[in-house]
């Protein structure tokens, strides 16, 4: 017996709700051109920071056709926002509420709505995961601290007694 799939337009969906004050905000998917550029943007960036080499060149090159296409002004989160980019500017909101709002759909694109929601609600007093110059300091510093005797009550003699 062949398994039977739902019909997707049942239960998914792939828009992105984001409520700011009194409104909620209903990001569109992105067309699957910018979703691959932030696909590999962000696999680019993780291969960095582990160290592994980038084909900056390629992904440049990516970039700029990517955005080329539509309009040389557009900028990336604003292809990622569609419609609500517009919808946030005529609402008055400020710089950094929209690029929260821009970092968190480029993270949902990117990662998944549940990498999405942790940095969306980041600043609600949930300390950020460190990042890697922080974890580095705190291995250097635990590599650096002598540890100290051991205090159990036994004591080492050398020679007569």
């Amino acid at each position: 017996m062949m398994a039977q799939f739902r019909n997707l337009d049942e239960f998914f969906n792939p828009t992105l709700p984001l409520p700011i004050g009194a409104k909620t905000y209903v990001v569109p998917p992105p067309d699957a051109e910018v979703g691959l550029l932030v696909q590999r943007l962000m696999h680019a960036g993780i291969a960095a920071e582990a160290g592994h080499e980038v084909d900056s060149e390629g992904l440049s090159a990516l970039a700029e056709s990517v955005i080329t296409n539509e309009s040389k002004d557009t900028d990336l989160y604003q292809r990622l926002l569609g419609p609500v980019w517009d919808e946030m500017f005529s609402d008055g909101l400020d710089w950094p509420v929209i690029q929260h709002v821009g970092e968190t759909v480029l993270i949902w694109v990117a990662a998944g709505v549940d990498a999405a929601v942790k940095h969306w609600d980041a600043g609600a007093g949930e300390a950020a995961a460190p990042n890697r110059r922080t974890r580095r300091a705190a291995a250097a510093q635990a590599r650096s601290t002598r540890s100290r005797g051991s205090r159990s009550g036994t004591t080492r003699t050398t020679g007569s007694d």
